[in-house]
């Protein structure tokens, strides 16, 4: 093995013995974690926001001013979340969640 993949195992065995070793290990993700699965992030190109401005979107007012167009709006995000599969970082985080290793899941938009 070439000295970069030496480092990249060396980083994962120290990954794996600081989350055996943890009391609490939490996972902290955003929504680039399901783009694999076809679920488009909020901020790149191609994103949620490039198709639902915010300021129309989200925010309370928005959705006092027009909830039809919320509504619509969260519609169309469930049927591509429904529609999706999990990807190996979901699965990885389950695993490690069924292994007892991770406490909890932390996301932001």
């Amino acid at each position: 093995m070439d000295i970069v993949s030496d480092s990249k195992e060396g980083l994962i065995k120290r990954a794996v013995k600081d989350i055996v070793d943890s009391r609490k290990t939490i996972a902290l993700t955003g929504a680039g974690i399901s783009v694999e699965s076809g679920i488009p992030d909020f901020r790149s190109a191609g994103g949620l926001w490039s198709k639902y401005d915010p300021e129309e979107y989200a925010h309370i007012s928005a959705f006092r001013s027009n909830p039809a167009k919320v509504w619509q709006m969260i519609k169309d995000m469930m049927e591509l979340v429904l529609g999706a599969e999990p990807n190996p970082a979901h699965i990885a985080l389950a695993e490690l969640e069924q292994m007892s290793l991770l406490k909890a899941v932390i996301t932001q938009m």
